[in-house]
């Protein structure tokens, strides 16, 4: 395992996100002209199901383990973003007040992503090789990272799949 082939990862998981987020702006559904009963009253809030999350908690939370799992379990400090975390983290419960907009997603993913990045693409062998309380090495996390964001974007294009199929958009 090598860093470039984990940037490689990184950067192709975050493209694929990004890429379902502007293939969703590009829609127009995002501009509230979808009558739901979602309050945002656009695609990033609705749900294909009770208890499911919806497209912005989905790509915020991508954020938030970044942030977290960086500056928390590697680092062994606090999130940089304390309010993020809390929203989007792992075992944290989707609302639906406050669905942030796609500029604000695209906003917290960078400011999260371009610290995690940076830190990998500095990580030396032994770093790499480092054991961290979760039992995985500092590599192993990034592989399960790159994982993690392909599982989520997987969500966001289902949910948004399923959010055409409801609202009879082609």
């Amino acid at each position: 395992m090598d860093r470039n082939t984990l940037i490689a990862g990184l950067d192709f998981s975050r493209t694929r996100l990004l890429g379902i987020l502007e293939t969703i702006e590009k829609s127009g559904q995002t501009d509230h002209r979808v009558p739901l009963t979602q309050p945002a009253g656009s695609v990033l809030a609705w749900r294909p199901g009770p208890g499911r999350a919806h497209i912005a908690w989905q790509a915020m939370h991508c954020a938030a383990t970044h942030d977290k799992y960086l500056n928390v379990h590697i680092r062994g400090g606090k999130p940089h973003d304390e309010a993020l975390v809390a929203a989007y983290g792992g075992g944290s419960t989707p609302a639906d007040q406050n669905v942030p907009d796609l500029a604000t997603i695209r906003s917290a993913l960078e400011s999260a992503y371009t610290p995690f990045r940076q830190y990998v693409a500095e990580l030396s062998p032994e770093e790499m090789a480092r054991k961290l309380p979760s039992g995985r090495t500092v590599g192993e996390s990034v592989i399960l990272f790159i994982w993690h964001e392909a599982h989520h974007q997987g969500q966001i294009h289902l949910t948004w799949n399923l959010y055409k199929q409801a609202h009879g958009i082609g």
